[in-house]
């Protein structure tokens, strides 16, 4: 798992969900790299921006607390 990103997650959580509540993200190196309406949506986009790099899933809700990492 990628723990800078994690942490970088944790520290801005009050903008991530104001930007991105109800969605999933996907996050490298401090930045959001993929969001979509399903874990394999943001997947999808994060490869593009990414490619086959390392990078964490997040659903952003407020009833959710899961953190996926990807490894391809």
């Amino acid at each position: 798992m990628r723990c800078e990103d994690f942490a970088w997650m944790v520290e801005h959580s009050p903008e991530l969900f104001r930007d991105y509540s109800g969605k999933w993200i996907a996050v490298r190196d401090g930045a959001v790299v993929g969001v979509g309406d399903t874990a394999p949506e943001a997947a999808e986009k994060a490869r593009k921006s990414v490619g086959d790099a390392e990078f964490i899933l997040e659903a952003v809700d407020t009833e959710a607390d899961v953190v996926y990492a990807d490894h391809p």
